[in-house]
This record gives structure tokens, C-alpha cells and sequence, in this order.
């Protein structure tokens, strides 16, 4: 359905043989290797149970010229982000739930070179469709800890590589913008329509983000980014992982990071994997959880109702970046009754942006700005 995800494909066997040399090197027993999977910008990973633990093999097919087209340089910047975090997360021990770092190398398969490294894991967890309250205020407080690394942990050179490779997949996800949105037509035009509520009015509104973010004034953006954080970049259900005992063990997937604003993880969390009336009624309750564990890390130069407008600042990025993945769920997943929820999750958090740019709502100023609608 998506086009540029099946590079994973054409990879199967290179997987294979990289496995069994992660096997020999690693020294590992009673392997099981499960099945290879594209990240969203399209970083082949492969996952290894062994006796010694559960580790992850990131790979990407490599170039040794310095110009490669726009669509395999995103992957590359992708791939680099994730190993520079694990690298450094792992060098200084900082302490938010992230793969430890073990290995890279290259490896050569006729006349084409990969790219790979190796992370191993404390813990093994799973992922959750959707995370409810006391879920939430776990990945709440771990991003307050991601948020008060300071420049003495993260050095500069860090933070130029990881903003140089961000722009570059943001460059990508900007001209695959118009055909994420033309995937999203014509799913609409089909059977996936019978998960959302009114599939007829999606486009329009999707329109009125699009040109809203377009037209964000140059003041604005200073404003924005007067606060800047080590930012995990694609914070979801999907890429944290929780044990048995709903215990949060992992947060995967940092291909994204970068310096942004405070608010994007928990905005871009909120809207992919909390139900509606935890993010409607809810959401500063989580703010307020991440807002206290910072204090007590490293005192913030911004107050917790900075959060709040922020929130509704960066929704409408957050609810457009969500359609790929929303995308990707309507045509993966098995479950129909998974699929009309992530819909539904992202549906109503279309309407509610729209309604905030147009003023169509009521808000009492206080609590939340989603209290009341005017219609309802």
C-alpha cells in the first residue's frame, strides 16, 4: 500500500546472513530470529531471542557516494540518528528505557554494502494498541529524563549530526506528503472508509492543516523554538514497549530525534495512543506528571500552561505526521476492531485541531480546551 516500504522486502536474505553473523559474533545459543520489519522511514530491524538475552539488528543499505537520491538519504539520516542516541545513551548510562548499545560494522553483499548495528535489551516487552492513564505518566516521566539532558551529556557534535540528518528526513516526508495524502483518498474511496465516522469530510479538513502549517508565521516559529529538548521525534504506543506487569521497559525507534519543542513527544502521544477523553479531558494531567518529574531533574525555563498552548500549537503536525501510521495499521492489522479505534483515535483529533484553528469550540480557559463543544 505504501510504496516506499518495500525496500524491506528485497532485503529478506541479506537479514538472513547478517543474522547468523550477529549469532557467531555474539556468541549467541537457542536463537529464535523473528521476522524482519521496516521502521516508518524504512530502517530494515531484525529481532534475535537468544539464551543471552533479546537483542535488535538495525540495517540499511549504505552508499559510498556522497549524492544518493532524496528517499535513501532519509533512510540513511534515519539509521545514523538511532545508532548516534544508542551510542551515546549507552556511553554516558542515561537513564531512559532505550536498547544498550553493543556492536557495528559493515557487511558486503556483492557489490552492495549494509550498514549495521546491534542493541540488546533488559527487558522484554510488547507493544500496547493503546495506552491508558497509569501508561501514560510512565512514558510521561521518561521523557521528562529524555528532556533534562543537558550539553555536558550530549555534546555539540551530537546535536549537529542528529538536527543535519533530522532535516533530511523531514525533506523526504515533505515531498511524500502529497502521496501520503493521495493513499489516504483513495483508501477513503474503498473499504476503509467504514472505519471512520465522516470519511467524506477527512480531505477537506487534512486541507486545512496543510494550509495552516504552511502559512505559520516566521515570529511564530522563534517563538516555538526558543525552548529546545532532546526530542525522541515519534513518540507512540507503538514504540514503547511495556512487560507483563505493565512495567515500561523500552521506548524504541529513535530515528527521529532531534532538538524540538518540549510539547512534541506527549502532543504526538496523546494524539496516536491515548483514547479520546484522556487526550479531550485528560491530557493536563499527564502534563502536569511529566512537568514535576523535569522540576525535580533540571527546573524548566517555561511553566506548565506553556505546555498547554504549546499542545494545541503542534496538533495539527502531529495529526498530519500520524497518517502514514494510521495508514499503515488500516492495511496491516488483522483486527478490525484495532483498525476503528486507531481511526477513530485520529479522526477525532483531526476534528478537534480543525475546530481549534476555526474557533468552533467552547473553552472555559481553565482545565482543558476541549471541555465543551459548542454542539454538543
Amino acid at each position: 500500500m505504501l510504496r516506499w516500504r518495500s525496500a524491506l522486502f528485497t532485503l529478506v536474505n541479506t537479514t538472513m546472513h547478517i543474522s547468523n553473523l550477529v549469532v557467531r559474533e555474539l556468541g549467541l545459543t537457542n536463537v529464535t530470529e523473528l521476522e524482519p520489519f521496516a521502521t516508518i522511514n524504512g530502517v530494515t530491524v531484525v529481532e534475535l531471542d537468544a539464551a543471552e538475552g533479546h537483542f535488535r539488528v538495525h540495517l540499511v543499505r549504505d552508499s559510498q557516494y556522497m549524492n544518493v537520491k532524496l528517499e535513501e538519504g532519509s533512510k540513511l539520516a534515519a539509521y545514523y540518528n538511532s545508532l548516534f542516541w544508542h551510542e551515546i545513551s549507552t556511553a554516558e548510562k542515561i537513564s531512559v528505557p532505550s536498547g544498550h548499545f553493543i556492536n557495528r560494522f559493515r557487511v558486503s553483499d556483492g557489490d552492495v554494502q549494509h550498514s549495521v548495528f546491534i542493541t540488546k535489551t533488559d527487558g522484554k516487552g510488547s507493544v500496547r494498541e493503546k495506552l491508558g492513564m497509569e501508561e501514560l505518566k510512565q512514558v510521561a516521566t521518561q521523557i521528562a529524563h529524555l528532556h533534562a539532558i543537558n550539553s555536558r551529556v550530549v555534546n555539540e557534535q551530537f546535536a549537529i549530526n542528529v538536527e543535519e540528518n533530522y532535516r533530511n528526513i523531514k525533506s523526504f516526508r515533505k515531498k511524500i506528503q502529497k502521496d501520503v495524502v493521495e493513499v489516504l483518498q483513495l483508501a477513503l474511496a474503498n473499504e476503509v472508509s467504514q472505519f471512520f465516522i465522516n470519511p467524506a469530510a477527512i480531505l477537506q479538513k487534512v486541507g486545512i492543516l496543510t494550509h495552516h502549517l504552511e502559512n505559520i508565521h516566521e515570529d511564530e516559529r522563534e517563538i516555538w523554538n526558543r525552548h529546545r529538548v532532546i526530542t525522541h521525534g515519534r513518540l507512540s504506543a507503538e514504540t514503547c514497549k511495556f512487560d507483563e506487569e505493565g512495567n515500561l521497559v523500552e521506548i524504541t525507534e529513535w530515528e527521529n530525534i532531534h532538538l524540538g519543542n518540549p510539547v512534541e513527544d506527549l502532543t504526538n502521544l496523546l494524539v496516536t495512543s491515548a483514547d479520546v477523553e484522556i487526550r479531550r479531558k485528560k491530557f493536563m494531567k499527564i502534563f502536569q506528571v511529566y512537568f514535576y518529574a523535569l522540576v525535580d531533574l533540571q527546573p524548566p525555563n517555561y511553566q506548565l500552561l506553556d505546555l498547554k498552548k504549546w499542545f494545541k500549537e503542534y496538533e495539527a503536525e502531529a495529526v498530519l505526521n500520524g497518517i502514514e501510521a494510521l495508514l499503515l495499521t488500516l492495511s496491516e492489522n488483522p483486527d478490525d476492531k484495532i483498525k476503528r479505534a486507531a481511526a477513530h483515535r485520529w479522526e477525532t483529533s483531526l476534528d478537534d485541531t480543525v475546530d481549534f484553528l476555526t474557533g468552533n469550540y467552547v473553552s472555559d480557559d481553565e482545565h482543558t480546551f476541549f471541555a465543551h463543544k459548542e454542539d454538543e
